[in-house]
């Protein structure tokens, strides 16, 4: 850490101020970033020195401990110039605050050299986990891991084999030095965020450096006995999601600015002003009324998780159908704007076009899955209980 970095002002503001700042240098470079499958190691180096790796890392080690609403606004304000980018912020964030609640040992470890370190993570359980002394032998390829190219550290997840009578998922971290990345990310959507897959074959990972999901998902991780904050102690589904969904909000939020700032000059082919047209004012009000209601949802899943009374088993399954339901109006917004917009907009090097191959692929993430969210809510609502083969709820 540098000194100009140990000794620049941490606060919400200061740091939104200074994301914000980046976004004229984030927008022009994210052809890029899309154009190379990973988001410029500048830009991420640039939101690192603006605070952002920080946001979420306990004070005890230098963080600013600055809480969920400063990751939902930068990573909000980042979305409207670069999905991608907002993305492997948002990520940024929130890994830092999945490591505050490994043991106390971990902690120490990732963040002995200072805070603002960068940490990837694929947390679909398909290692293969032998227990030995000490530890874990960990082997495997873990995909989908968002911003690896740029992260010093990583976390890859399996289930413990014999541990009890149920699956026993638990998330294994390890260093750089640890793993292999495979560059296998060329897709047609989110390309700026690098999700290479990590290699894996029998990498030794010490008990202190492994999390168990269960203990996660109900808020009582090793971490949050060493934290004094509640968000260390939060259930891991009453605000995780929030990851993947507000970078959507964001796109589509961008998408809508954009899109009011060029129909209100646009002229059509046969001269006419685009912006008379009532269809298109009518278009224009339903999907600014749908990105509205989605950020309303997903504001209020973090008010619930950050509010004086720890969320619900109910409160939990909200929010997972909220964030299912937001993601499609925000999808349902940005589709009609594009609609309106038509082949104009699909120019190779236009930004709206990057923005709808993005939310379409984002949507598709597994958190954000509406048949099993919805079902999960509805099982609840209609007292059945969890559904056993989902693990994650």
């Amino acid at each position: 850490m540098t000194t100009a970095s140990a000794q620049r002002d941490v606060t919400a503001e200061a740091v939104i101020d200074r994301v914000k700042a980046l976004i004229p240098t984030i927008a022009e470079r994210a052809a890029e970033g899309d154009r190379d499958r990973s988001v410029p190691a500048e830009i991420v180096a640039a939101l690192v020195e603006a605070g952002v790796a920080r946001v979420l890392v306990p004070a005890a080690f230098g963080g600013a401990e600055l809480g969920l609403e400063t990751w939902f606004e930068i990573v909000h304000e980042i979305a409207k110039s670069d999905m991608s980018t907002a993305w492997i912020a948002s990520l940024a964030m929130h890994h830092p605050h999945y490591i505050a609640q490994f043991p106390l040992a971990a902690q120490e470890e990732v963040w002995r050299d200072g805070p603002d370190v960068v940490i990837a993570a694929s947390i679909a359980p398909v290692c293969k986990i032998e227990p030995v002394e000490g530890g874990y032998r960990v082997t495997g390829r873990s995909p989908f891991t968002s911003g690896i190219n740029n992260s010093t550290w990583a976390m890859v997840s399996g289930f413990v084999p014999g541990s009890g009578p149920g699956p026993d998922w638990r998330f294994f971290l390890m260093p750089v030095s640890d793993y292999e990345v495979l560059d296998t990310w060329d897709v047609v959507g989110m390309r700026g965020t690098g999700s290479n897959t990590i290699v894996t074959e029998g990498v030794f990972v010490p008990e202190h450096r492994v999390l168990a999901y269960a203990d996660l998902n109900e808020g009582v991780s090793p971490g949050s006995k060493v934290h004094d904050n509640p968000m260390y102690a939060l259930p891991f589904k009453s605000y995780s999601s929030l990851t993947f969904s507000v970078p959507i909000l964001g796109a589509a939020r961008g998408v809508y600015e954009k899109f009011v700032a060029w129909t209100a000059s646009r002229v059509a082919a046969g001269g006419a002003a685009v912006r008379d047209f009532t269809s298109v004012r009518v278009k224009l009000s339903r999907a600014a009324a749908s990105i509205d209601a989605a950020e309303l949802m997903l504001r209020r899943i973090l008010d619930t998780a950050i509010g004086p009374v720890r969320p619900t088993e109910d409160d939990r399954a909200r929010a997972m159908r909220d964030y299912s339901r937001a993601v499609e109006l925000a999808v349902e917004a940005i589709d009609a704007l594009v609609a309106i917009g038509g082949s104009a907009v699909f120019g190779a090097s236009h930004p709206i076009q990057r923005a709808w191959r993005d939310v379409h692929f984002a949507s598709t993430h597994i958190s954000l899955n509406p048949e099993t969210n919805y079902d999960h809510y509805g099982r609840l609502a209609l007292g059945m209980g969890r559904a056993p083969q989902n693990l994650s709820y």
